[in-house]
């Protein structure tokens, strides 16, 4: 049963390429790893072995089964050799996008899921990481590609060179096929022989966040995340009965509006800011890294917001957040890849029923992140976007992917300034040159050793990028509608997550909003809030006072919020006044403290709220739940 042994040798390639990946993750990625005893790394380590061959299997299974087949035409044909290499290709494919997981790991910490559905509009973004900043990976993920194919052509190549012999006896072949057929079926359940094959939800067995990364491969989990968001497979975080009986006691509870608003006729300008995370901020978090003087001049004068969370670790769940106030939910597409589709309140299609220009603008290219899409989806009437700016200072470098700020910025103001007669204006503007690779700037900037990643190439672009929204207040200061108007600064997200970080510092993000005419006094506010709120928050200050629909409420209003909801992909956060807890549809992973009864309740009010809001977007009944 010579034949046999080809398969068996692909299948142990497979898994020692994502082993050696595996290990790959926790040697660059220590800092993280490093809470979790022997015994958690090796039972993560065997687990993701369920993982890989779960994979392999998953993947290569149409040529290891052609491949196992005693026949002649398979045995002794070229036929042999094409599938052995199409499931190299398939391993080899697979292993390269491990590597690039490992990069993206130390972004966010966590695995690559159904976001690459949305990561793939930026594919030259990626690009330019991965030969700038993440040059050192990309060489020597070379290397290790280089040797592993060395060990492929060794191990698996060179036993092509002598051909099977097959068995004349067909009870010996069917034999050997039912055995390879047995061994596969096993392989494929992920080594599981009971109960249901292998899933997303067998990595958190432990009590460690860390130990269920480790197991995890990201082939995997972008498989299971992107079937089940393009299934739209319903969230199950509560039973059947415990949702209908919230739906039917609150089926308005996404509804917002404000009765007594008056319009005021004021101007918007919100600026969300790339990866300003609030302990950067000196005013905000008393820390001394001196790279926002100008920032903490004006929370000195603003209303602010201490305890506001980002939705999510990425740009795009913070604007769907920020500019249609729906949840980001695990399986559900974000705006810019299909969400726009359904019906939703729309940020500036308000503001044009109210007779307000609506202009939106990033300093990135016109098409990044669909931002063009975008626009014109929320129903902003401009849009700008880097390839319009015009270059009014010189530079170290070449205009970084992300653009210039203080270009945009002052591109943005000469936009606004053609703002003429009693016109109100909404204007949201996306600032980017704090995206890493950190780009090389003027010298009058560079507090730090500059690089182009890690925090001090973020510390430096972050004075710089300070310093161009005092350049842009002080030309909109010299503009008649600046006093009317009302100026919102915040983040998208926190800069790349810190291992050592607890949840919610991996998501503690600045609000500030500043009004030149004073209507808003100054003061520090501890109540919870998050990019939910800003939606229903801006209907509030405009005094629109029609309803829109929201996972957030007004940070004007009496209500106050009792947890605030965090996307990590498969893991979501929740953070109340007492605790932050992490948890999945079937697991608590996570937690700063035991749960109190009080915390117990605002976790299940918080997946009664995601399920149903899940239930109205799969059913497009978001703006029309009864």
């Amino acid at each position: 049963m010579h034949f046999l042994i080809l398969p068996l040798r692909i299948i142990l390639f497979g898994l020692l390429g994502f082993t050696l990946c595996r290990l790959g993750l926790y040697w660059i990625q220590y800092d993280y790893f490093d809470v979790l005893e022997v015994n958690e790394i090796i039972s993560g380590l065997v687990t993701g072995a369920q993982f890989d061959s779960a994979t392999v299997m998953l993947f290569c299974s149409p040529m290891l089964v052609l491949l196992s087949l005693p026949f002649t035409f398979i045995q002794h044909t070229i036929a042999r050799p094409l599938l052995t290499w199409m499931a190299g290709i398939a391993l080899l494919c697979m292993f390269i996008y491990c590597l690039g997981d490992i990069a993206y790991f130390g972004e966010v910490q966590r695995h690559i899921g159904s976001e690459i559905l949305n990561l793939t509009a930026d594919v030259g973004a990626l690009t330019d990481v991965a030969l700038g900043s993440r040059l050192h990976y990309t060489f020597f993920g070379l290397l290790f590609l280089i040797g592993l194919f060395g060990f492929w052509w060794l191990f698996v190549i060179c036993s092509l060179k002598q051909k099977p012999t097959l068995s004349n006896h067909w009870l010996v072949k069917v034999t050997g096929w039912l055995l390879l057929a047995v061994l596969y079926f096993v392989l494929f359940r992920g080594m599981i022989l009971t109960s249901r094959p292998i899933n997303l939800s067998d990595a958190f067995t432990g009590s460690k966040l860390q130990q269920a990364n480790l197991a995890l491969n990201p082939v995997y989990t972008t498989y299971r995340e992107s079937k089940n968001r393009l299934n739209q497979q319903a969230l199950k975080y509560v039973s059947d009965q415990d949702l209908q009986s919230f739906a039917e006691n609150k089926p308005l509870v996404f509804k917002w509006q404000h009765p007594n608003n008056q319009p005021t006729g004021k101007n918007v300008v919100l600026v969300l800011l790339e990866s300003w995370s609030y302990k950067y901020i000196d005013a905000l978090s008393g820390s001394n890294y001196k790279v926002t003087p100008f920032m903490d001049s004006l929370v000195a004068k603003s209303q602010v917001w201490d305890n506001y969370y980002a939705a999510g670790q990425r740009s795009i769940i913070g604007i769907q957040a920020i500019l249609s106030s729906i949840p980001s939910l695990q399986n559900q597409a974000t705006l810019g890849f299909g969400l726009e589709l359904k019906e939703m309140s729309r940020i500036a299609d308000v503001a044009n029923q109210h007779n307000y220009r609506t202009v939106m603008m990033q300093s990135s290219a016109r098409r990044s992140f669909h931002m063009d899409s975008i626009a014109n989806a929320l129903g902003f009437q401009e849009y700008y976007g880097k390839e319009d700016v015009p270059l009014l200072m010189t530079y170290p470098q070449e205009q970084p992917r992300f653009g210039w700020d203080y270009d945009a910025l002052q591109f943005f103001a000469s936009k606004l300034a053609e703002s003429k007669g009693n016109k109100p204006f909404f204007a949201f503007m996306f600032t980017g040159t704090t995206h890493e690779p950190f780009p090389k700037i003027d010298k009058k900037f560079e507090l730090y050793p500059h690089s182009d990643q890690g925090e001090n190439g973020f510390l430096n672009t972050l004075k710089y990028s300070d310093w161009a929204i005092e350049q842009f207040m002080q030309q909109a200061q010299k503009q008649p509608w600046y006093k009317d108007t009302i100026f919102i600064f915040t983040a998208d997200h926190t800069l790349n997550a810190e291992s050592d970080e607890d949840l919610p510092h991996k998501f503690h993000i600045p609000l500030v909003i500043f009004t030149p005419d004073g209507s808003l006094s100054p003061k520090r506010d501890m109540n919870l809030a998050s990019q939910y709120d800003l939606f229903p928050s801006i209907m509030d200050l405009l005094g629109f006072n029609q309803p829109i629909y929201t996972f957030g409420k007004s940070l004007f209003s009496d209500e106050k919020s009792e947890s605030v909801m965090l996307n990590q992909g498969n893991l979501v956060g929740m953070v109340s006044n007492n605790n932050w807890i992490g948890f999945t549809e079937k697991e608590l992973l996570e937690k700063s403290k035991e749960l109190s009864e009080q915390d117990q309740q605002d976790l299940q009010q918080l997946k009664l709220k995601m399920q149903y809001a899940d239930q109205l977007l799969r059913e497009n009944r978001w703006t029309n739940p009864k």
